[in-house]
Formats: C-alpha cells, structure tokens, sequence
C-alpha cells in the first residue's frame, strides 16, 4: 500500500511539472527570417518558423540577424550581436489590446506595433532607460 502511494504522489508530480513546463512555453510569434544565426533560450537555434515565448531571451552572434513577428503582427528586427528579452507579451485579439514589454540589454533593434498599436502599451526598456508607447 505504501509503495502504490509513493507512485501515484510521483506521477501526481511528473504530471504537474509537465503542464507548468508547457505554460511557460506558449508560443508569441515566430522567427520569419535569421542570418546567418540567432539563438532563443527556449526555442534554441532560430530558424524561419521557429516559435519564440515570453520570457525568451533572443541573441545574435557577430553577424547574425533576426526578425520575429508577433501574433498582433507587431515586427521586431534584431541586429547583430544583440541579446534582447522578450521579458512580457499579453494580447487579446478580440479588443486588440494588450501589454509587450522588450529589455534590450545589448545591440541593435527595431520595433514595428502591430494591431494592437491603438488600444496597447508598448515598454522597451535599455540599460540607458525606459521606452514607453501608450494608445
């Protein structure tokens, strides 16, 4: 009996640590181009189509580039020898509204809204400051 227990509280576990790992992997966008490398934390070496996740930290070697679009169709270019965090990404399609919250740490970037660029809020922090866009 207590060897049947110790293997449901197991599997209870395993189970629960399964769906948290997926809750901290949904999908925010994708890469639509990379050259010639660009790297996720999660999604590991980019490639066109590859998904991208809150809470992803994106880098670029020497010469790499990437740019991801979002599922508001908001475009973020990322230029070479950058590490950027995809730190916050919460859309609702229905009011097209929502919160995008970038730290760009290192490099270069460029940042297009998407559909919800009227009704969102837009943060883009650096090391030299804070970027704000609203409505």
């Amino acid at each position: 009996m207590v060897k049947l227990t110790g293997a449901l509280v197991l599997a209870g576990l395993l189970a629960l640590a399964s769906t948290v790992s997926n809750a901290q992997s949904t999908s925010i966008g994708q890469a639509r181009g990379v050259k010639p490398q660009a790297e996720g934390s999660v999604a590991g070496p980019l490639r066109p189509g590859s998904s991208v996740h809150e809470s992803e930290t994106v880098r670029t070697g020497s010469a790499g580039q990437t740019n991801l679009q979002f599922i508001d169709d908001s475009t973020l270019n990322v230029g070479p020898t950058s590490v950027i965090k995809l730190d916050k990404y919460v859309y609702d399609p229905n009011k097209k509204t929502g919160t995008i919250v970038i730290d760009a740490t290192r490099g270069a970037f460029r940042f297009v809204t998407g559909s919800q660029n009227k009704g969102g809020e837009v943060k883009i922090k650096t090391p030299y400051g804070t970027l704000g866009v609203r409505g």
